[in-house]
Protein backbone atom coordinates (compact mmCIF):
# COMPACT_ATOMS: atom_id res chain seq x y z
CA UNK A 1 0.00 0.00 0.00
CA UNK A 2 2.88 2.01 1.11
CA UNK A 3 4.23 1.89 -2.27
CA UNK A 4 1.21 2.44 -4.35
CA UNK A 5 0.32 5.33 -2.36
CA UNK A 6 3.95 7.00 -3.19
CA UNK A 7 3.30 6.26 -6.74
CA UNK A 8 0.33 8.09 -6.89
CA UNK A 9 -0.26 11.73 -9.00
CA UNK A 10 -3.49 13.01 -7.24
CA UNK A 11 -5.52 12.52 -4.53
CA UNK A 12 -8.21 10.41 -6.34
CA UNK A 13 -5.85 8.19 -6.82
CA UNK A 14 -4.17 8.13 -3.60
CA UNK A 15 -7.87 7.92 -1.58
CA UNK A 16 -8.27 4.67 -3.45
CA UNK A 17 -5.24 3.23 -1.78
CA UNK A 18 -5.37 5.03 1.17
CA UNK A 19 -9.33 4.31 1.91
CA UNK A 20 -8.40 0.86 3.87
CA UNK A 21 -6.46 2.54 6.62
CA UNK A 22 -8.92 2.03 9.17
CA UNK A 23 -9.41 -1.41 8.69
CA UNK A 24 -5.71 -2.32 8.37
CA UNK A 25 -5.11 -0.37 11.44
CA UNK A 26 -7.82 -2.51 13.37
CA UNK A 27 -6.48 -5.93 11.83
CA UNK A 28 -3.09 -5.06 12.32
CA UNK A 29 -3.73 -4.30 16.33
CA UNK A 30 -5.90 -7.22 16.51
CA UNK A 31 -3.10 -9.33 14.78
CA UNK A 32 -0.18 -8.19 17.21
CA UNK A 33 -2.67 -8.40 19.95
CA UNK A 34 -2.96 -12.01 19.53
CA UNK A 35 0.76 -12.67 18.65
CA UNK A 36 1.53 -11.44 21.83
CA UNK A 37 -1.15 -13.21 24.07
CA UNK A 38 -0.74 -16.53 21.99
CA UNK A 39 3.53 -16.27 22.62
CA UNK A 40 2.74 -15.28 26.62
CA UNK A 41 0.83 -18.07 27.02
CA UNK A 42 3.58 -20.46 25.45
CA UNK A 43 6.40 -18.99 27.20
CA UNK A 44 3.92 -19.34 30.56
CA UNK A 45 3.27 -22.77 29.73
CA UNK A 46 6.76 -23.60 28.79
CA UNK A 47 7.92 -22.01 31.96
CA UNK A 48 10.43 -19.77 29.82
CA UNK A 49 10.08 -16.25 31.43
CA UNK A 50 13.62 -16.81 33.12
CA UNK A 51 15.52 -16.55 29.74
CA UNK A 52 16.36 -13.61 28.00
CA UNK A 53 15.05 -14.34 24.62
CA UNK A 54 11.08 -14.18 25.62
CA UNK A 55 12.16 -10.79 27.68
CA UNK A 56 13.58 -9.36 23.93
CA UNK A 57 11.02 -11.41 22.11
CA UNK A 58 8.33 -8.97 24.05
CA UNK A 59 10.64 -5.96 23.45
CA UNK A 60 10.62 -6.33 19.99
CA UNK A 61 6.68 -6.56 20.20
CA UNK A 62 6.40 -3.23 21.89
CA UNK A 63 9.12 -1.52 19.37
CA UNK A 64 6.79 -2.57 16.61
CA UNK A 65 4.03 -1.33 18.29
CA UNK A 66 5.02 2.21 18.32
CA UNK A 67 6.75 2.18 15.12
CA UNK A 68 3.07 1.11 13.95
CA UNK A 69 1.46 3.91 15.87
CA UNK A 70 3.71 6.55 14.37
CA UNK A 71 3.26 4.96 11.22
CA UNK A 72 -0.92 4.72 11.60
CA UNK A 73 -0.65 8.80 12.75
CA UNK A 74 1.10 9.64 9.11
CA UNK A 75 -1.30 7.62 7.41
CA UNK A 76 -4.58 9.12 9.46
CA UNK A 77 -3.39 12.44 8.34
CA UNK A 78 -2.39 11.11 4.88
CA UNK A 79 -6.14 9.46 4.65
CA UNK A 80 -7.24 13.14 5.89
CA UNK A 81 -5.65 15.03 3.46
CA UNK A 82 -7.32 12.49 0.16
CA UNK A 83 -10.58 13.51 1.49
CA UNK A 84 -9.91 17.06 2.33
CA UNK A 85 -11.16 18.22 -1.45
CA UNK A 86 -9.71 21.45 -0.42
CA UNK A 87 -6.57 20.88 0.65
CA UNK A 88 -3.40 21.14 -1.14
CA UNK A 89 -1.44 18.59 -3.36
CA UNK A 90 1.77 19.78 -2.34
CA UNK A 91 0.66 18.76 1.25
CA UNK A 92 -0.45 15.30 0.45
CA UNK A 93 2.95 14.70 -1.58
CA UNK A 94 5.13 16.05 1.30
CA UNK A 95 2.96 13.65 3.92
CA UNK A 96 3.40 10.89 0.79
CA UNK A 97 7.29 11.44 0.53
CA UNK A 98 7.79 11.44 4.57
CA UNK A 99 10.98 9.02 4.65
CA UNK A 100 9.11 8.17 8.05
CA UNK A 101 6.82 6.12 6.96
CA UNK A 102 9.42 3.76 4.79
CA UNK A 103 11.88 3.60 7.61
CA UNK A 104 9.23 2.22 10.15
CA UNK A 105 8.26 -0.09 7.68
CA UNK A 106 11.47 -1.18 7.16
CA UNK A 107 12.46 -1.60 10.70
CA UNK A 108 9.40 -3.14 11.19
CA UNK A 109 9.96 -6.17 8.61
CA UNK A 110 13.10 -6.45 10.30
CA UNK A 111 11.88 -6.59 13.85
CA UNK A 112 9.75 -9.55 12.44
CA UNK A 113 12.37 -11.23 11.50
CA UNK A 114 14.61 -10.91 14.50
CA UNK A 115 11.74 -11.82 16.78
CA UNK A 116 11.69 -14.88 14.48
CA UNK A 117 15.40 -15.83 14.59
CA UNK A 118 14.93 -14.96 18.51
CA UNK A 119 12.33 -17.85 18.84
CA UNK A 120 14.28 -20.58 16.49
CA UNK A 121 17.31 -19.96 18.37
CA UNK A 122 16.59 -19.44 21.59
CA UNK A 123 20.16 -17.74 22.84
CA UNK A 124 21.22 -16.09 25.99
CA UNK A 125 21.06 -12.37 27.48
CA UNK A 126 24.25 -10.89 24.91
CA UNK A 127 22.88 -12.73 21.61
CA UNK A 128 19.43 -11.71 22.14
CA UNK A 129 20.64 -8.09 22.68
CA UNK A 130 22.64 -8.34 19.54
CA UNK A 131 19.84 -9.65 17.58
CA UNK A 132 17.07 -7.06 18.78
CA UNK A 133 20.11 -4.19 18.04
CA UNK A 134 21.24 -5.65 14.70
CA UNK A 135 17.43 -6.13 13.25
CA UNK A 136 16.61 -2.33 13.93
CA UNK A 137 20.14 -1.17 12.49
CA UNK A 138 19.53 -3.13 9.44
CA UNK A 139 16.39 -2.44 8.88
CA UNK A 140 17.48 1.73 9.14
CA UNK A 141 20.69 0.57 7.01
CA UNK A 142 17.99 -1.33 4.25
CA UNK A 143 16.04 2.07 4.63
CA UNK A 144 19.28 4.64 3.89
CA UNK A 145 20.17 1.95 0.83
CA UNK A 146 16.37 1.94 -0.65
CA UNK A 147 14.90 5.73 0.05
CA UNK A 148 16.74 7.21 -2.71
CA UNK A 149 16.14 4.87 -5.19
CA UNK A 150 12.61 4.54 -3.92
CA UNK A 151 12.01 8.45 -4.21
CA UNK A 152 13.82 7.71 -8.27
CA UNK A 153 10.85 4.98 -8.99
CA UNK A 154 8.01 6.91 -7.19
CA UNK A 155 8.75 9.89 -9.43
Amino acid sequence: MLFQLRRTSNPHEARSWAGPVPVLTVTSISSLAIVYITGAYLTESLKAWGLAWPRFAVLEIILFAVLGALTGRRLRAIRRLCNNVGGKESELKAGLRNSLLKISLNIRIWIVIGTLLLMAAKPGFEESLSIVMASVLFGWVSTRMTLGRWEAIST
